[in-house]
């Protein structure tokens, strides 16, 4: 078992390209020579306008799509190592199984590998409790409100232990309220679990709430991270403080 230190790089893209063209001397990049590294632990957040090639990026990193181009290692290993990611979706209606009841969708990919009754209802049991679904174990996806169904989703995800989890705007869909709650509740976890998280958003707020670091990805064709921060703010984070307000200035004036 290979044993990953806290703060030791994680996730390494070095000039990473993307496109969907066949013709490589003809093609249209997506992302052209994106570097980034990212350390074990670290919360960071990839931060653009829509159609910038964020998600086309975590779905790299996820394993969904290959890159056509550029070096991408994940705990030292090349990207065929399949190494351990978690993925949570925009939308939970999506990625639950409407069939099964909150307990039985975070047991599922525990069940597919197999492991013994009373030890995944142990494992999910204690994630449903992590995820503040405690007494919904037996409600389906249609009994329980969107910002609950994020939760089972993301409660299944960190059921499996992956070392990454990664995260395509899982809170877009949310109100204003709800959104404010679950990030709170990411904060939590994430504390609790020290998993390296990569989020996407293209809300500065939201960036600005939840990470260490923000890389700013630039408009498209050819989006690469132009600018990174690092968000020296205690959590929780409060949006009324100079501080929060002086970062908020600073990102926001790469989008003016």
């Amino acid at each position: 078992m290979t044993v990953i230190q806290k703060n030791a790089p994680s996730i390494v893209l070095k000039g990473l390209s993307k496109t969907f063209s066949e013709d490589i001397r003809q093609a249209n990049y997506i992302l052209e020579n994106v570097d980034l590294t990212i350390k074990q632990g670290e919360f960071y957040i990839l931060l653009g306008p829509s159609g910038c090639g964020k998600s086309t990026l975590l779905n790299i990193l996820a394993g969904f799509i290959e890159k056509s181009d550029g070096e991408l290692t994940i705990n030292g290993e090349s990207e065929e190592s399949k190494a351990n990611r978690g993925f949570v979706f925009q939308s939970a209606d999506s990625a639950l199984f409407p069939w099964l009841t909150v307990e039985e969708n975070v047991e599922f990919g525990l069940k597919m590998k197999k492991v013994p009754l009373a030890e995944r209802k142990e494992v999910a049991n204690h994630f449903i409790e992590l995820a503040g679904l405690s007494g919904h174990n037996h409600k389906f996806p249609s009994e329980i409100s969107g910002g609950m169904k994020q939760r089972v989703q993301l409660a299944r995800v960190l059921a499996n232990d992956p070392q990454i989890l990664l995260m395509d705007e899982p809170f877009g869909a949310l109100d204003a309220m709800t959104r404010r709650t679950m990030q709170k509740e990411l904060i939590r976890i994430w504390k609790e679990t020290n998993k390296t998280i990569i989020f996407v958003t293209h809300d500065i707020q939201e960036a600005l709430m939840l990470g260490q670091h923000i890389g700013i990805m630039s408009i498209g064709p050819s989006s690469k991270i132009t600018h990174s921060y690092e968000i020296n703010l205690p959590y929780p984070r409060e949006i009324t403080s100079p501080d929060f307000n002086q970062y908020y200035k600073v990102v926001q004036s790469h989008f003016d």
